[in-house]
């Protein structure tokens, strides 16, 4: 079979990520216009000064002896190749050992190893790059540059487009140009931007404009958010709250128009939240399936896609999705899609279209011999869920683009990656550069979120995936697993919780990692039937909704640790209200409508509204760093400190049996009030008395900034 790069237009971009060009972007002024990056230059600094290198790719069946590097005065080696365009997989070589480039975003499998992925662009066509979006009250100035293609010609102002951004500049030397557009309401727009050299060849490239409030100088990021996960068959119905399903793996009838409600209603705001994850909204198959308990599934979580680029009838058609979006973008809110690259169901058209895309039938993860932990890269889910084959380069082309599809169509602002540690790393990197090549500039982040269910302790594994070339962030499971320890079971001191979200912090250090913190999700028991202590047994058979108040107050201390930390909390719908629930699918309980909430359920989503506000009104709780006051057996203090802004102070205690002294970081005012209790404090002498409440939850800021808001 030979094998066209179906998701070359995805990737185009993707070498100005990958290896260095051969070519500058920009040649002397006297030379004419600023001209493209051209080639593939490869970088590599072996581990001696004696090493032998050689590069070899797919250019030449990968064919040793390979190309041998040139030496430099600094002990680098340097590689100028000329491959034609398109995708070309290669490896470098040093004393026999094959090595991926790590100057490179993306990977590929080639014979069993991970090798280097670059996408060479067509030299002999012009590009034209987004240099920065700078919003302001009703509009933004875009900034891009066009290079001109190898022997092509300069920028012709005159073919800039669309109309609705006004030249205001264009630089046929250079290549500058400078648009601007007005007129604008709040929320999100993207711009296809196209010009033409004066040989009529085009360049495009997207501009997205986000007008929410911020500034230029601080573009929301990742660390901005507080997540809201929405299970859309569980939440609410197009006509409001749910019956609870006929079994707990029936459909409940949760539509999107349900989601929609809650969002204009000001429920989820109200939360801090500033992003939705919504589970998968791909049509997925009628009818029940055995599962692997032998009971019967409907499809109700989205998870077992039958199309790659088509909504589910049940939850909205694609005029309703339109209009979420941008309900959604006016409000300031990003949303998440949950993409699902790792499978399809077998009524998927491409298992029977292409059935060479899927690898042979594996055992069932869990199931016998077939552990998770020695099989998760073959094991299917279920007989009737075929895996993909990732070192297929047509799936890998393929199924990229049906992910960037969700970007292209409905303007997704980032993406949760279902079944991470069960593709290949190449499936996660090529997914990522294809979407930041196509959409990431100054001004606009998409957030990559991957997920890798992992045990306690389990931080090496959350590592790999990590990094400026792969996800943005990973769910941290540690973190959630020592929570459930330390507060839900009292097992582990409150220390622990320091020291594990340190031990996470240092193994993942440099990745830029920006992780999800929840206390929970739809795969596991929910936090408060462990605090209850019956979230063990037969998940069909749903215990009662806990009454003792202990389990709320132990809920409101794990989601304040979630919502103050560094990362960017993850609210489970359900868990702002304790809503109980053994593992899945009793974990997916239909969201209780407001009037069966109980006193404790109210007061605990109150605590979560107050710290959810002020974490996403204060920079030093979204952006500064952590500093422990105290972390002991049965509290843990803790400061956010960024500098320029007055640090927040955070008491999280369990059974303490005095009141706690604590000394305060330098710049921390000395009048504070905490905004969970409205009780203000004067903190003489640069200390604060932390009274000694069980359970208790202190979120400590300025009295005299605007985060000190009544509750």
């Amino acid at each position: 079979m030979t094998w066209r790069p179906v998701g070359l237009s995805a990737l185009a971009l993707a070498v100005t990520l990958a290896p260095t060009s051969a070519c500058s972007s920009k040649d002397d002024a006297a030379t004419g216009p600023a001209r493209r990056a051209c080639g593939l230059r490869i970088w590599h600094r072996p581990a001696s000064a004696e090493a032998h290198v050689e590069i070899v790719g797919a250019w030449n069946g990968f064919a040793r002896p390979g190309t041998i590097p040139a030496r430099t005065a600094d002990g680098w080696r340097v590689a100028d190749l000329s491959p034609p365009p398109g995708e070309h997989a290669y490896a470098i070589v040093e004393d026999g050992v094959w090595l991926i480039d790590r100057n490179a975003p993306m990977t590929a499998e080639h014979e069993g190893r991970e090798v280097s992925l670059a996408v060479v662009p067509d030299c002999e066509l012009p590009e034209l790059r987004i240099d920065a979006v700078e919003p302001h009250e009703a509009g933004a100035t875009v900034r891009a540059t066009f290079f001109a293609g190898r022997g092509g010609s300069a920028l012709d102002p005159g073919t800039i487009e669309p109309p609705e951004l006004r030249v205001v500049s264009a630089d046929r030397r250079t290549g500058a140009v400078v648009l601007e557009v007005d007129g604008l309401s709040r929320g999100k727009y993207t711009y296809v931007v196209r010009a033409r050299d004066g040989r009529g060849e085009v360049a495009e490239a997207r501009a997205t404009i986000w007008l929410d409030g911020r500034s230029a100088a601080a573009p929301w990021d990742p660390r901005d958010a507080i997540v809201y996960q929405v299970f859309v068959d569980r939440f609410r119905g197009t006509s409001g709250p749910l019956a609870p399903p006929e079994t707990p793996a029936a459909r409940a009838g949760g539509t999107l128009a349900g989601v929609r409600a809650a969002l204009d209603s000001g429920e989820l705001t109200s939360l801090g939240v500033d992003t939705l994850w919504l589970s998968p909204l791909y049509a997925n198959p009628t009818g029940e399936y055995p599962g692997n308990d032998g009971r019967q599934y409907t499809s109700y979580h989205g998870y077992w896609p039958v199309a790659s680029r088509a909504l589910d009838p049940r939850f909205a058609t694609e005029e309703e999705l339109d209009a979420f979006m941008a309900d959604a973008h006016a409000r300031g809110i990003r949303v998440l899609f949950d993409v699902v690259p790792n499978h399809v169901h077998q009524d998927h058209p491409l298992a029977a279209e292409h059935p060479d895309w899927f690898g042979a039938p594996g055992c069932i993860c869990g199931q016998g011999a077939c552990d998770w932990a020695d099989h998760i890269k073959t094991c299917w889910f279920a007989p009737y869920l075929p895996d993909f084959d990732w070192s297929r380069k047509e799936v890998a082309a393929a199924v990229t683009e049906d992910v960037v599809w969700w970007f292209d169509r409905f303007g997704a602002d980032g993406v949760r990656i279902d079944a991470v540690p069960m593709t290949p790393r190449s499936a996660t990197r090529r997914i990522a550069t294809a979407i930041r090549s196509r959409y990431e500039h100054p001004g606009n982040t998409p957030y990559i979120l991957g997920e890798n269910f992992t045990g306690p302790g389990g931080f090496g594994s959350l590592r790999y995936d990590l990094g400026p070339y792969g996800l943005d962030g990973s769910f941290h499971f540690p973190l959630m697993w020592t929570l459930r320890e330390t507060i839900a079971e009292e097992r582990a001191p409150m220390r622990k919780i320091d020291a594990d979200f340190r031990a996470g912090e240092k193994e993942w250090d440099g990745a830029g990692a920006v992780m999800g913190l929840m206390i929970g999700n739809h795969d596991v028991s929910r936090f408060a039937s462990v605090s209850a202590g019956n979230a063990m047994g037969d998940t069909w058979l749903p215990p009662p909704q806990p009454i003792d108040p202990l389990v709320y107050a132990k809920q409101r201390v794990a989601l304040a640790a979630v919502l103050t930390l560094p990362g960017a909390p993850v609210i489970y719908y359900g868990d702002e209200v304790g809503l109980a629930g053994r593992s899945d699918p009793d974990c997916r309980r239909v969201m209780p409508a407001e009037a069966e909430l109980l006193p404790a359920q109210i007061e605990t989503r109150e605590v979560a509204r107050n710290v959810g506000r002020t974490r996403s009104c204060s920079a030093a709780l979204r952006r500064g760093r952590l500093e422990t006051l105290v972390a002991d057996e049965e509290s843990w203090v803790f400061a956010r400190v960024l500098d320029g802004e007055a640090p927040v102070v955070v008491a999280l205690t369990r059974r303490p049996k005095l009141p706690i002294t604590v000394a305060l970081p330098s710049g921390t005012s000395p009048s504070i009030v905490d905004v969970v209790s409205g009780a203000r404090v004067e903190a003489s002498g640069g200390s604060l008395e932390v009274p000694a409440d069980a359970f208790g939850v202190h979120v400590y800021v300025a009295a005299e900034g605007g985060c000190a808001a009544p509750r």
